[in-house]
């Protein structure tokens, strides 16, 4: 694959490019210690999609994952919670990880895959710093991409850095990815695999392993996500809306994957020093618009707000 084979506009995907000004939340503290339709409800789709499945598996080998969650501990039916509102939504992981106690106090469909969308910032983000250490043009950028879930500067560093099998590649050998696959179409980031467990791995690597300048770039966008993304879409969804009043540090998807799905996601860290990793991953018909997606997911962190303590 080549820079100039991929352009900003084949690299954007629909759903993460318009500027909108909103007002950023204000900044908060950054603990950096280490440790509504009313058609039946389709089935839920709990097969991997096909275009992950029958990709071969040109990775390397991922070391154990550092923290494996353990046995939860309840549940929530996290699919019904959210068909409660998006009543077409074809599938829905949770997970709430309880850094403290290192286990899975809420885990359901946390090992399927769904399309990553914007999530895979955090990994376009990593690995640029990462192999950039001391730059401050790719810190202010890589703060900035996180913060307003900035699609152009995803792109530029996508093909910068090599791409998806390339940045993948590094990132699941780094953190001990499990599902993460590159996109079946190298141009399009958003399709890229990504599972509920295997965004835990990604924020105890963030928290825990990563280097202190990566470690502050990418909680700092988090922490100061603001309320509408670089494409006007808003971004208080889910985790923001529903776990009040706990502090949250953000990020969060929303992306059409062009073979007929919608994907709203809500991810992050959530309480003192960062206590809890929650994640939240839907899945809707394309076309589904941003608005139920959105108040599905947030209907889901209302529910699983209930294992913080």
């Amino acid at each position: 694959m080549t820079a100039v084979a991929l352009t900003a506009a084949a690299l954007g995907l629909g759903g993460c490019a318009t500027t909108q000004a909103a007002a950023p939340q204000p900044t908060q503290d950054l603990p950096l210690t280490g440790s509504a339709v009313a058609t039946a409800a389709p089935p839920e789709w709990a097969e991997t999609p096909p275009e992950w499945s029958a990709m071969p598996s040109d990775q390397p080998s991922a070391p154990p994952s550092p923290t494996p969650p353990k046995a939860p501990t309840g549940d929530i039916k996290v699919l019904q919670v959210v068909r409660k509102v998006a009543r077409t939504a074809t599938a829905a992981a949770v997970v709430v990880y309880d850094r403290d106690s290192g286990s899975a106090v809420l885990s359901e469909t946390a090992d399927r895959q769904f399309y990553a969308g914007s999530l895979i910032k955090l990994l376009v983000g990593v690995d640029a710093l990462t192999r950039h250490p001391g730059d401050t043009q790719v810190r202010r950028d890589i703060t900035y991409m996180i913060q307003r879930s900035d699609d152009t500067l995803c792109s530029k560093y996508w093909v910068s850095e090599g791409g998806g099998a390339a940045i993948i590649g590094r990132m699941r050998q780094r953190m001990g990815l499990k599902q993460t696959k590159p996109p079946a179409d190298p141009g399009r980031w958003g399709n890229a695999a990504i599972s509920a467990n295997d965004m835990v791995r990604i924020y105890d690597y963030i928290l825990d392993e990563a280097p202190p300048a990566v470690r502050l770039a990418i909680l700092e966008g988090m922490a100061s996500a603001t309320e509408y993304g670089s494409d006007g879409v808003r971004q208080w969804f889910g985790i923001p809306s529903g776990m009040k009043p706990n502090k949250w540090a953000i990020k969060q998807g929303w992306t059409t994957s062009g073979r007929g799905q919608l994907s709203m996601h809500s991810t992050g860290l959530v309480g003192d020093n960062w206590r809890y990793v929650v994640v939240l991953l839907t899945e809707h018909p394309e076309g589904s618009g941003w608005d139920s997606p959105g108040r599905s997911v947030t209907a889901a962190a209302v529910a699983a707000a209930q294992f913080l303590k």
